[in-house]
């Protein structure tokens, strides 16, 4: 008989669950020190760069002149947040409108097949 590849063993990894609620909540608790730890670093070169920003300055100005040359690009930069919200909203309320749609074809379907219960 000849060996081939197929005789060695398998080596399988796995995901270790919390084998505790205390140790779940531990590396819960390590996981969110990390990621607040990652976090702090873009934090602080923003903070930095607004407070060391002078060199931020023209381009800043030229952004606020463009804006504010025609009112409407301000306002819509300031609503547009508000836009994206809405949209958002809509589109949620179109899909709910859809499902209960479809809930109430696929009843009265059901209604029917069942026939009158007198």
């Amino acid at each position: 008989m000849v060996q081939g590849t197929m005789d060695q063993d398998i080596v399988v990894k796995t995901y270790a669950p919390a084998k505790s609620l205390g140790q779940a909540r531990r590396r819960a608790a390590k996981m969110l020190v990390v990621a607040t730890l990652i976090s702090l670093v873009p934090c602080a070169l923003v903070f930095v760069a607004v407070l060391e920003g002078d060199w931020m300055t023209g381009a800043f100005k030229a952004v606020a002149d463009f804006m504010f040359r025609q009112p409407v690009w301000a306002i819509t930069a300031a609503t547009s947040p508000l836009a994206g919200a809405l949209l958002v909203g809509y589109g949620y309320m179109q899909r709910a409108i859809r499902r209960r749609g479809e809930e109430r074809q696929e009843a009265t379907a059901a209604a029917l097949q069942a026939g009158p219960q007198a």
